[in-house]
């Protein structure tokens, strides 16, 4: 019995030895160029991540230098907990600022996603149809890095993209296309995109977000597939009566140039016709001149 006692003294002895050798511990990270870094102190315990209070605060946390070093302490979490448990000092944030390109389409294809991801609009007649975009974006600068995380608490700027970017484009799009007739739209599509990308640029720049792409791809797709049909029979009987009328006026330009030249050819005829009747009835003499002024001849007369 005594000796169990003994033997439980020095393994007590060991454990607490051992508990508290080596407290501490570290790794190294390193931060790539096209990252922006922040290190966030963690509260006692390690149970509760610092939240992003304030921007600023997060300016005091980015990390200028290249590697960075997250530490570990050893606590004991409980009272079972003899051997302690390696709970971090701090955490490390990392914003990508790597651009990223979406294509927002119909067919799985021809899109980032494979499920239906165009934006969907209607006319201000009600006619319903879709088109597809392309957007690119990326986080430019490390103080625009500061405000994405602030703003979007370390999400992914792909997400970003497909929630929030899209939504705001989808949004500004129907709402400017309820505006117009499909005619009208079809005529301004210009100045619509140009509308969305003005609004959606300038407030995910707010954001820490720089829109470099925004724009319409593969063109409109009616939801009734007898609207296309249409607009394919008008757009042909169009094209048909522009080639009639360029036949009609290349017939009638035709028309006038050969009356052009008729009329040339019928005054030079004249004037040569003229000459050869004067030469035929001429007689052979030379005219005569009156009064003492030669320099007035009177034709003979031709008869």
């Amino acid at each position: 019995m005594k000796n169990f006692k003994k033997i439980f003294v020095v393994s007590c002895a060991i454990v607490i030895a051992l508990t508290f050798t080596g407290c501490t511990k570290k790794e190294v990270y390193t931060i790539e160029p096209h990252e922006t870094a922040f290190l966030i102190s963690l509260s006692e315990g390690g149970e509760n991540q610092a939240s992003f209070e304030s921007e600023a605060m997060l300016a005091e946390a980015k990390v200028a230098a290249k590697q960075v070093y997250i530490t570990y302490s050893k606590r004991h979490l409980s009272p079972t907990d003899i051997l302690g448990t390696w709970v971090p000092d701090n955490m490390l944030v990392v914003v990508n600022r790597t651009p990223v390109t979406r294509e927002w389409s119909e067919g799985k294809d021809s899109g980032t996603s494979t499920v239906n991801q165009s934006i969907s609009a209607e006319s201000k007649e009600s006619i319903g149809f879709s088109v597809g975009m392309n957007c690119s974006a990326q986080i430019y600068t490390e103080n625009d890095a500061v405000k994405f995380l602030y703003s979007y608490n370390n999400k992914q700027l792909s997400e970003i993209m497909d929630t929030e970017i899209r939504a705001r484009v989808e949004a500004d799009f129907v709402e400017k296309c309820a505006k117009y007739t499909m005619n009208e739209i079809l005529e301004k599509k210009a100045e619509i995109m140009e509308y969305v990308r003005k609004d959606v640029t300038e407030y995910f720049a707010e954001r820490g977000i720089t829109i470099t792409v925004l724009g319409m791809k593969d063109g409109i797709e009616y939801d009734d597939a007898s609207v296309q049909a249409a607009i394919n029979k008008s757009f042909v009987a169009e094209r048909n009566d522009e080639a009639q009328e360029i036949e009609n006026q290349t017939k009638i330009s035709k028309a006038n140039a050969e009356a052009e030249a008729n009329k040339i050819i019928s005054e030079s005829l004249t004037d040569r016709l003229i000459q050869q009747q004067m030469y035929e009835k001429w007689d052979g003499k030379l005219p005569t001149y009156v009064g003492g002024d030669t320099s007035i001849p009177v034709l003979n007369d031709m008869k």
